[in-house]
């Protein structure tokens, strides 16, 4: 059935009203990032006028040439990019295979151990810091790549995210592979995951995003500079009396790059992946 659509003067004001609050909300997100474009075009003096002027006169593209030049970015793109990666391939295995076990098998206190997953998203980075340094620092982990990407290899989001997912497969498409012989493992690998391959995407997109801004567990674990990543790279350009306004931005505009085109190629899958999980 058709949705009703409201008819006569009071439909149109009511989608006025709604095209309205939407523009508002388009605008609340777009222009923090149209203010760092504009500052990252800007000389340095005109970045500190007050009041401040959102048109550039003149506008330096240079000054991306010159943010590259300046600092090593492109070995923070080069860092960002395996933590990233990493992460992200632990991340769709491990949580895919936890959220399927939640979601399909039944055990003894499963119920327990999901409420207890859900439970760390109550819990700030910040009060288990201390503990994930004694860890890695225990197993050798400081100073390297494995120290940035084992923290992040299973998020209790992602386990939650994919146990709603398998959740929505009709039972009936399971029973009928077993009567056809699958086992435990061809039944994840072959029939379920395909299943929720627009959630995975979901998944993989939030999961890079995490982790590409990452700054605290690179702050943590990275004490060498060749090891930094783009968030903790940055800081390179705030000091304690002076703050390289155009040159900061210009790598901020740089660094949002990877995640806007990934966003924009695969949006359809990843509005799609949330609403199918929304549904159960």
């Amino acid at each position: 059935m058709e949705a009703v659509r409201p008819r006569g003067a009071w439909g149109w004001v009511s989608r006025i009203f709604y095209l309205l609050i939407l523009t508002m909300g388009a605008l609340t997100m777009i222009i923090p990032f149209l203010w760092t474009l504009s500052t990252a075009l800007k000389p340095l003096g005109q970045a500190l006028v007050f009041p401040p002027n959102w048109i550039p006169h003149p506008a330096l593209w240079s000054n991306f040439v010159q943010t590259w030049k300046t600092v090593p970015i492109g070995s923070w793109f080069f860092n960002s990019g395996i933590v990233a990666v990493a992460v992200v391939v632990g991340n769709i295995i491990l949580d895919s295979m936890a959220g399927y076990a939640l979601a399909r098998i039944t055990f003894k206190g499963r119920s327990i151990l999901f409420f207890g997953i859900i439970s760390m998203l109550m819990i700030p980075f910040q009060a288990i810091m201390l503990p994930v340094y004694i860890i890695l620092r225990d197993l050798g982990l400081i100073n390297s790549y494995m120290g940035m990407i084992l923290p992040q290899l299973v998020s209790a989001m992602g386990v939650f995210l994919m146990r709603q997912a398998f959740l929505n497969i009709p039972a009936e498409v399971e029973e009928a592979a077993i009567i056809d012989g699958a086992g435990r493992w061809r039944l994840f690998w072959q029939i379920s995951i395909p299943m929720v391959s627009s959630t995975l995407l979901t998944l993989t997109l939030i999961i890079f995003m995490g982790s590409w801004n990452n700054f605290l567990l690179p702050l943590l674990v990275a004490n060498n500079q060749n090891l930094w990543t783009l968030p903790l790279g940055m800081v390179m350009f705030q000091q304690q009396y002076y703050t390289n306004w155009p040159y900061l931005m210009a790598a901020s505009v740089m660094a949002t790059i990877p995640i806007t085109v990934l966003f924009l190629l695969f949006q359809r899958w990843f509005i799609q992946g949330i609403a199918t999980t929304g549904l159960k």
